[in-house]
């Protein structure tokens, strides 16, 4: 070998025995099913949407839609609606500290105390 000449350099050859763990972790899970990721939401997500259910139930009710009486007007049960939610929430912004005030005087304690007691076990 003369000194101009580039070292030759040889591949080493992989090590025998199972595959890397990278490559297991690379592999993807099964699919799940259309309706598995349509509807498959999780106990939160179902108090979640019942929630809005009877919140928008109350809405329908408060502007007395029937959508079986003859007379069915729906920009007129919109504009109700509408107009109803505006007062409900000028009243909200009217009165809001009262429920706000009464709510912190009992929330505020309980959380002060729960922080507290929980300060040992937080990072």
């Amino acid at each position: 070998m003369s000194e101009n000449e580039p070292p030759v350099v040889e591949p080493l050859a992989p090590p025998p025995g199972p595959a890397p763990k990278a490559k297991a972790r690379a592999e993807k899970p099964p699919p799940r099913s259309v309706l598995l990721r349509l509807f498959g939401i999780g106990p939160w997500g179902v108090l979640k949407l019942l929630g809005l259910c009877i919140l928008v139930g109350f809405v329908v009710l408060a502007a007395n839609f029937n959508p079986a009486s003859p007379d069915v007007n729906i920009p007129q049960a919109i504009a109700s609606i509408a107009s109803q939610a505006l007062a409900a929430a000028g009243w909200a912004i009217r009165n809001f500290w009262k429920p706000a005030l009464a709510g912190a005087g009992i929330v505020l304690p309980i959380w002060i105390l729960w922080r507290l007691v929980s300060l040992p076990f937080r990072k």
